[in-house]
């Protein structure tokens, strides 16, 4: 593939090596954070109602792509603030062991950390974070912080939160069949016998992949289902359901073989114009402008995004496919500076449009932040980048709307680090069904089921 484009999905493939790797559970070094619902009200401050501590000088950590955008959004930051900042940046697999050993340990660095959902309730009930009430703005957060509420506190404020399930398309291949975006999933489906007669694919699968759990997760919490409750028990309710769609479509021979947007295979297909509807995640919209060839047959200058078709009556409109957050070491020598940090990261306009558009070599970031006066100018295209696949489209303009249109009801699938062990089964028991015939849906729900209770 061209560049590594750097609007980050949560790589649900890898099992990180964590001690603790069962349910989270406060362990080791600091004690759990005590309530906070009985404390007094706090005053709610911004980044620059703070001094930085004399000599400030933190240590930010995370995955190298987001560490890497913070590092370009802070530049300025730094600058008017004095703060020396330091970034350190890990693969996805192995950045949250580095933060748990360093934190058991008591130590003091890194400072500041963005962290994705599936991991931060570890971090969270082990009381290794610091409570950020204080810089909070409660009614102009998006709400995606269960991951990080405890005791009446809260421990993180979001990131990139413009990673909804979206439907994207080839809009001159659906205007020549004289198609629109689906709004139901029945709908998608019609269309797509339609494509296929014409010559296109209508989506991209391969269960051979450990991708290919991420189709899986689409349809199962676009029906309403899920794979862990709201109190961290499993439960894959709909699995049934989500792998007998799942077994109509490729049955029906609408999908091309390959990871969508995330394999070579892909977009030679995608290139060579066999590919014609693409719903997924919506940090994919970036992939293409980094891996659409201009000079290919994939409809460069048509491509089109819409929003989620409905599954089910009782699914929601939308579920986010991942947050992560950004939080800060309990231990750290310089609060107010720490502090400042998050606050600018995810408290400001400034910064949401900063990670709206930043395309430098090697990084590009194309997403909105929790923050709503953020969105809401993201929305109407205030500083917004145009994206030559999708005709001059403002892509973060049109995800960020509809997050807002969608803010009360958007689902949050709970989400901890046994995720990614059980995204690993997920992904094997569905090529045993696919490619083995091993499985009926309701065997091979019953075999996830089993296993995943092992862990």
């Amino acid at each position: 593939m061209k560049k590594c484009v750097a609007m980050l999905l949560a790589a649900l493939l890898f099992t990180v090596c964590m001690a603790g790797c069962g349910a989270p559970a406060a362990s080791g070094g600091a004690s759990a954070p005590p309530a906070a619902g009985t404390a007094a009200p706090q005053t709610l401050l911004s980044w620059t109602d703070m001094t930085p501590e004399e000599g400030a000088e933190l240590t930010v950590m995370g995955g190298a792509h987001l560490t890497s955008v913070a590092e370009y959004v802070l530049q300025d930051f730094m600058q008017k603030t004095g703060i020396t900042i330091h970034f350190e940046k890990y693969s996805y697999d192995e950045y949250p062991t580095k933060m748990k050993i360093a934190m058991s340990q008591g130590d003091s660095v890194p400072d500041v950390l963005i962290v994705h959902d599936l991991f931060i309730r570890q971090f969270v009930e082990a009381g290794y974070l610091m409570e950020l009430s204080s810089i909070l703005d409660r009614e102009n957060t998006l709400d995606v912080l269960t991951p990080v509420s405890f005791n009446g506190g809260v421990y993180g404020i979001p990131n990139q939160v413009t990673n909804q399930f979206i439907f994207m398309y080839r809009g001159d291949v659906y205007d020549q069949l004289g198609l629109a975006a689906p709004a139901t999933f029945d709908e998608y489906f019609a269309q797509a016998q339609t494509l296929k007669e014409a010559g296109y694919y209508a989506g991209a699968w391969d269960p051979s992949k450990p991708g290919c759990v991420n189709l899986f997760l689409n349809y199962l919490y676009m029906l309403g289902g899920d794979v862990l409750d709201t109190e961290g028990n499993v439960s894959l309710n709909k699995a049934e359901e989500t792998i007998a769609l799942l077994q109509k479509c490729y049955d029906a021979g609408i999908w091309h073989k390959s990871e969508q947007s995330n394999s070579d295979e892909y977009w030679t297909a995608f290139n060579a114009g066999k590919i014609a509807a693409f719903p997924g995640a919506a940090a994919h919209v970036a992939y293409y402008e980094t891996n659409a060839d201009p000079n290919g047959q994939g409809g460069y200058g048509s491509l089109r995004i819409a929003p989620a078709m409905k599954f089910s009556a009782d699914g929601p409109d939308t579920y986010l496919n991942n947050t992560e957050l950004w939080a800060i070491n309990a231990k750290t020598k310089y609060p107010n500076a720490a502090r400042m940090v998050v606050s600018y990261l995810t408290q400001t306009v400034e910064a949401a449009q900063k990670c709206a558009n930043i395309d430098e070599e090697g990084l590009m970031a194309r997403f909105g932040t929790g923050y709503l006066p953020g969105l809401e100018v993201l929305a109407k295209g205030e500083g917004v980048a145009a994206s030559e696949p999708f005709g001059g489209e403002k892509t973060v303009a049109v995800l960020a709307q509809d997050i807002l249109d969608k803010a009360d009801s958007i689902l949050l699938p709970y989400v901890d680090v046994r995720s990614s062990e059980i995204n690993t089964i997920i992904a094997e028991v569905l090529g045993e069904m696919f490619l083995k015939g091993t499985y009926t849906p309701e065997t091979a729900a019953a075999e996830m089921r089993a296993r995943i209770g092992k862990i």
